[in-house]
């Protein structure tokens, strides 16, 4: 059945003697430095990890490196293997012995299927972790891979309830997992009064080039006819309509950033330093449904505002009118990139919210304290 616990697993803390609200953040970070060192609920683990990609790869970093990360903070044994060729599967069975849970994270090749049938048979408890629709393209024969390797597994992680909805046609037990953020990975921003400000979005700009392009280009040609701002991409990939897109609007300095070393937290933080709003753009597509706005945490997490399109987990995500605006059409977009640039005391508040929210949700070190529980199961 569906997992029911909260995502928060602990109160909430006092205001701090300070005011503004980049102390406050401040003194919330303090107050919860140990929470990724707080004692396990029960015995410790041996979890072994099958992740999709390395530590650049953005789901497996998140998805996997970060929770395996906290898992051993609190004193578990975490193993993280990769497998494409046959031989790295049987690697992968050999190195399952004495595992109490072997977690495939969005792989379901065939490989996958066998591999899973054959760790249940020998007694390990396998599940299958997904934090995307399982095809761009909604190919038929990959969909019902993922279909197979959900309804086979012991249990799903999903990254959002669209995802988890998904699931339950094919599992009856699905946990509700959101995706999450390292929080001292970030930088807090300190919003001061500009007259020009930086929009910034960072991403693979390969797979989302034609959202950026249809959804932000027509109201930054509106806002930059009024204010100068620069919008800053952070993963263009070299991808030159993006390039073209924004290279004539009056008022606007594109500021494109082709690629960063993405595993580097540090270079990750630096890119997003300069940010004002954070943007995530995103089209009624299909695949888009499942996303699970870690675009926005990032934001979050940085002490940022979020201007985001009102799709998929983002809904979910950004809290209207307290940590950003969810957004429907082109006014919505000029009107709250409007509001929060006129406005710094707007852009703090709204930043500190969404930094606290991050800390109360979506914290790794409280995600991998929810997946301990449902492991020990």
């Amino acid at each position: 059945m569906a997992d029911g616990l909260p995502l928060d697993t602990g109160p909430r803390d006092g205001q701090a003697g300070q005011t503004t609200p980049e102390a406050q953040v401040g003194a919330r970070a303090t107050a919860r430095a140990g929470a990724g060192r707080a004692q396990r609920s029960g015995p410790a683990l041996t979890i072994l990890w099958v992740l999709l990609g390395r530590e650049d790869k953005a789901s497996s970093r998140v998805r996997g490196y970060w929770i395996a990360e906290a898992l051993r903070a609190r004193g578990h044994r975490v193993r993280i293997r990769h497998a494409q060729n046959r031989w790295q599967y049987l690697s992968l069975l050999t190195a399952a012995r004495g595992a109490d849970a072997v977690i495939f994270q969005k792989k379901y090749g065939r490989y996958d299927l066998l591999a899973s049938r054959v760790l249940q048979r020998l007694g390990r408890r396998v599940y299958f972790d997904i934090d995307d629709a399982p095809s761009r393209t909604r190919a038929t024969a990959t969909q019902q891979r993922a279909n197979r390797m959900m309804a086979l597994s012991d249990g799903v992680l999903a990254g959002s309830q669209a995802l988890a909805r998904l699931a339950r046609q094919q599992q009856a037990t699905v946990h509700l997992l959101p995706s999450g953020v390292q929080l001292a990975n970030y930088q807090v921003k300190r919003h001061v009064p500009k007259d020009s400000l930086c929009l910034g979005w960072i991403g693979n700009g390969a797979h989302y080039a034609d959202d950026l392009i249809r959804i932000l280009r027509p109201p930054l040609q509106q806002i930059g006819a009024r204010r100068p701002v620069t919008f800053r991409i952070v993963g263009a990939c070299g991808v030159q309509k993006l390039h073209e897109a924004f290279a004539d609007l009056q008022g606007v300095t594109p500021d494109f950033i082709d690629q960063i070393p993405w595993s580097d937290p540090a270079a990750v933080a630096a890119a997003i330093a300069p940010f004002d709003i954070g943007l995530y753009p995103l089209s009624q597509h299909p695949f888009n449904a499942y996303k699970c706005a870690f675009k926005a945490l990032e934001y979050m997490a940085s002490g940022l505002p979020v201007v985001a399109s009102a799709v998929g987990a983002n809904a979910e995500t950004v809290l209207e009118g307290q940590t950003g605006f969810l957004c429907h059409s082109t006014q919505d977009w000029v009107q709250a990139i409007d509001s929060l640039g006129a406005d710094a005391d707007l852009r703090s508040r709204f930043g500190a919210n969404g930094r606290r929210r991050a800390e109360e949700q979506y914290d790794v070190a409280r995600l991998a304290a929810r997946l301990e529980t449902i492991l020990q199961r």
